[in-house]
């Protein structure tokens, strides 16, 4: 009997493999990039196999730059999604989920953090709420609380999800099969450890129950009988499980959520970061070429006109000394000039574009501007970073949210789980003349003091709730007295201590 092809990669899947690499490689950097050699920098001359022209290449490589704008990008984007701290409240029996999400000691935010990286660089991720099994009986809260059992919430990477299949159910579609790619431990001889390849199967099972059908959440693990080579060998089942929830009946759902940058379903999204990490290999390989004309033609190349065989042959016969300390003895009429490269190569011109490009594709951290910009410009160059990242860290979000509503299946706990990121945007920031206009707005009766209070909060002014703010602020003495704000907040009318035609005010302060 021929055993099932677990391995099995999806088309969508090896299609995006090349892009997914490429971003991947670009975050990790110039360690990472130069030991793929020609896969970003093809070789000058790439049918010469000579030794000579490898020791060029040697030095090819070695002269060229990668300027990490896709890696500072990611690590700043991702930093911007918890400059302000996550909205966080876990059931009683999921508290242990905050400080280790998977068992391994990292915690939620932690994870998160990857989770977003993950969907921001490459379009996709997923996550896999697991089970322990405790045999035929269910989990109990006894065994929860004794540390005896758990559940975990486990982050796969895009490459790690290499198969899975929908299947239409009253009109939706159930996710009826994943397969996930993972490592483990093959051999150990105390020092030395090896890794091998082993395939997770998360499958619905379709039983019939009472004439109509039902499912039955599996879980298989496989790996092949050759651990020594992982393309070899035929499938062995590790182990089956059926994991079961609180009240001991079957899962009918595999608890596994696809994250996107577009949305969370099993179509794989376009990567975000692909276009500027495209772009960042492009300048890699222009920087190699721009250094290696530098080398050869950097320094001043002195020329002599003038000069005859003859004058050669009795002047020059031990060569020709140059520099400040030497005398250079030319004939009547004799010139000597240097020779420059012009600064303005085309290398160099296509580096700064490409670095133009890079700025306009997301590297807001790239360039140092020693200008104020406006907040229109400002407006117009990080727009489509904005709505990508937020539509990145909402995603995450809710999928996290799924997964734990998963685990309080598993554990019967009670409440429901709530986690919210709130991306911090330099646009979000309003200049004092944008507040000033603010105010103007809501004191002319334009926005209701809720709008007003709101459009503070966006800005990152104001913190306080827009009813907990006004009796605060109604309670306070500023100095002076209650002030043209105090006097509007107290006052039944709304018009009171609104500025007057005059440009005063209709209250002034006591």
């Amino acid at each position: 009997m021929t055993t099932p092809n677990v391995a099995y990669i999806r088309p969508e899947v090896e299609e995006m493999l090349p892009q997914w690499d490429l971003i991947r490689d670009a975050i990790a950097g110039e360690v990472a990039v130069k030991a793929k050699t020609d896969t970003y920098l093809p070789r000058p001359n790439a049918a010469d196999r000579s030794e000579e022209n490898q020791a060029r290449y040697d030095s090819y490589i070695l002269r060229a730059n990668f300027y990490n704008v896709t890696g500072r990008t990611h690590q700043g984007l991702v930093g911007q999604c918890f400059q302000k701290d996550p909205v966080l409240e876990l059931p009683s029996n999921l508290k242990i989920l905050e400080k280790d999400i998977d068992g391994s000691g990292v915690t939620l935010l932690q994870q998160a953090k990857r989770a977003v990286g993950n969907v921001l660089d490459y379009g996709r991720s997923g996550l896999l709420a697991d089970y322990p099994s405790v045999g035929e009986r269910a989990a109990s809260i006894a065994d929860l609380r004794a540390g005896l059992i758990r559940p975990t919430v486990v982050l796969y990477d895009p490459w790690d999800i290499i198969n899975w299949r929908t299947t239409a159910v009253g009109g939706n579609q159930l996710l009826t099969l994943v397969v996930l790619k993972e490592g483990f431990n093959a051999k150990d001889d105390g020092f030395e450890l090896t890794r091998g390849i082993q395939w997770r199967e998360l499958r619905l099972e379709p039983m019939s129950e009472g004439g109509r059908t039902t499912f039955r959440y599996r879980v298989t693990v496989w790996r092949r009988n050759d651990t020594e080579n992982q393309s070899l060998g035929p499938f062995i089942k590790v182990s089956e499980v059926y994991p079961r929830n609180s009240s001991n009946g079957f899962m009918d759902r595999i608890p596994f959520l696809f994250l996107g940058a577009v949305k969370n379903n099993d179509e794989i999204d376009p990567p975000p970061m692909y276009d500027l990490a495209s772009v960042n290999m492009s300048h890699y390989r222009t920087s190699a070429d721009h250094e290696e004309a530098v080398y050869l033609t950097g320094n001043p190349q002195p020329t002599m006109n003038g000069l005859t065989q003859t004058w050669v042959d009795a002047n020059f016969k031990g060569g020709v000394r140059f520099g400040s300390r030497t005398i250079l003895p030319l004939p009547q009429g004799g010139e000597l000039k240097l020779v420059s490269a012009p600064p303005n190569t085309l290398t160099g011109e296509a580096l700064k574009e490409k670095e133009r490009r890079m700025v306009a594709l997301g590297a807001r951290l790239v360039e140092e501007r020693s200008v104020q910009r406006t907040l229109g410009e400002k407006k117009l160059e990080f727009a489509t970073e904005i709505s990508i990242l937020g539509s990145c860290a909402n995603n995450v979000a809710a999928g996290y949210v799924k997964a734990l509503e998963s685990c309080s299946q598993f554990v019967g706990a009670g409440g429901a789980p709530v986690f919210e990121l709130y991306p911090e945007f330099e646009l979000d920031k309003m200049t004092p003349q944008e507040r000033q206009q603010l105010m103007a707005e809501w004191q002319s009766g334009a926005l209701t003091w809720e709008e007003y209070r709101t459009g503070l909060q966006k800005a990152g002014v104001a913190y306080e709730d827009a009813e907990s703010a006004r009796e605060i602020i109604a309670s306070e003495k500023p100095r002076g007295g209650v002030g043209v704000l105090g006097a509007q907040l107290l006052s039944p009318n709304p018009n009171v201590g609104a500025p007057n035609a005059a440009g005063g005010n209709a209250i002034a302060s006591q």
